[in-house]
């Protein structure tokens, strides 16, 4: 027997006979030669694309910093103290700057949460203010891009003399990879902007989205934040140890092309064959289903057609605190999912979602969901299977593909890229 821990006090471990283990697989450690400090300052006098942030802006001017939040593992309570320098260093005030949490449509971090991922310090040394979405009396319309995507944003860009977007890079179903423009759709925009895009790539499937850069739905990003007037993205890649492997400052193009370069090299995990049996956990996105179904897009490129996914997550707020309609639907057949967009029942962004979920746990296999934040009704009103254990998840997985299954377990799967053979 093989003893499998989770990244869960809360949560058991799982036995899994030798004989049906396939691997069990994760990210390799990568060697960092520098420390901390110097890596991130050595990005900002080696950007890309772009000459230094210092020569750049001007005295009086005011700046606006995006932030990412806290489902993402960018470490920006470093990264601010030395971007600071640089921008006192151009001349630019404390007074001049301002920050915003682009959300996309993420609940609002609270003060405590603020403080976690920017520092005492800086909560409160520049006015933070959390991105609302749905409040349209925070939006502008500035116009459309050449793919008629409408641009409704946060009326803070129109204040800003320049735009710096600090976020970092993986792969990501949804649009390729994370980071990027990204922190200016759908982070800092409306309903209207943020269904546009994920819309884009709907008839896509995993394996032509996940870890691809070049695809319609990131073609909308640079776009739109281009359009926006985005100047400098400051993008860390992390990695599934929370390490900062690398990070790229620059152009919100050229050093994001770079950095998923980069994350490649850092998620990548070479997979030999799918097999019957995949066990994932969805470490660190799991504040909700919403963030954890990350980890079964993974599963979903490694599972056997008509297999069982066991996703380990502890969903600590339920499935999503900004979309509570999901339940009222539940996970079907992606046909049924586009005619409940196409009938204005649920938006596009929640579409996406539902059709990225049922793709895999639906259409392609069966998910047992083993998760303390999710009741079991829920589960079963989402189409999701339930177990309280990863082991009884298990029993169940064997008894409904056999005891001579293969099993695959993948370790912070809602990070990995895995690479089949």
């Amino acid at each position: 027997m093989v003893k499998i821990k989770f990244p869960y006090k809360d949560i058991d471990s799982i036995e899994i006979p030798d004989e049906n283990l396939a691997g069990v697989y994760e990210p390799e450690e990568i060697p960092i030669s520098r420390s901390e400090d110097v890596l991130i300052r050595d990005s900002f006098c080696n950007p890309i694309g772009t000459p230094q942030i210092k020569d750049m802006v001007r005295e009086g001017e005011k700046i606006l910093i995006l932030s990412d939040d806290n489902t993402r593992p960018t470490p920006v309570k470093k990264i601010l103290p030395h971007l600071l320098k640089e921008l006192h260093i151009g001349g630019i005030r404390d007074k001049d700057i301002k920050i915003i949490i682009a959300l996309g449509t993420h609940r609002p971090m609270s003060k405590e949460e603020l403080v976690a991922k920017l520092g005492q310090e800086m909560v409160d040394r520049f006015p933070v203010v959390n991105h609302r979405w749905e409040d349209k009396s925070q939006l502008n319309f500035i116009g459309k891009t050449s793919l008629g995507v409408e641009i409704w944003i946060n009326k803070a860009i129109e204040e800003a003399d320049f735009i710096i977007g600090i976020g970092s890079i993986m792969p990501l179903m949804a649009s390729g990879f994370s980071g990027g423009g990204k922190i200016i759709v759908p982070g800092i925009c409306g309903e209207k902007t943020n269904d546009q895009m994920h819309w884009a790539g709907v008839n896509l499937g995993e394996e032509e989205l996940l870890g691809k850069r070049d695809n319609p739905v990131r073609e909308v990003i640079d776009q739109v934040s281009r359009q926006a007037g985005l100047n400098v993205i400051i993008n860390a890649v992390v990695d599934s140890r929370g390490r900062i492997v690398d990070v790229v400052v620059g152009d919100l193009e050229e050093a994001h092309c770079r950095g998923c370069r980069i994350a490649k090299k850092v998620h990548g995990v070479q997979i030999p064959e799918r097999t019957d049996i995949v066990v994932a956990d969805s470490y660190p996105f799991d504040i909700e289903f919403w963030q954890a179904n990350k980890a079964l897009d993974t599963a979903g490129l490694v599972v056997k057609e008509g297999g069982v996914i066991i996703l380990v997550s502890p969903c600590y707020e339920g499935i999503s605190k900004s979309h509570p309609e999901i339940p009222n639907y539940g996970y079907q057949r992606v046909v049924k999912i586009k005619e409940l967009v196409e009938k204005k029942e649920i938006s596009p962004t929640v579409g996406v979602h539902m059709i990225q979920v049922s793709r895999v746990a639906v259409e392609r296999a069966k998910c047992i969901l083993v998760s303390e934040g999710i009741s079991k009704e829920d589960k079963f009103k989402l189409g999701l299977l339930h177990a309280r254990t990863p082991q009884e998840a298990l029993k169940e997985a064997f008894r409904m593909k056999g005891k001579q299954a293969k099993v695959s377990v993948l370790r912070g799967a809602a990070e990995m890229l895995p690479l089949l053979s």
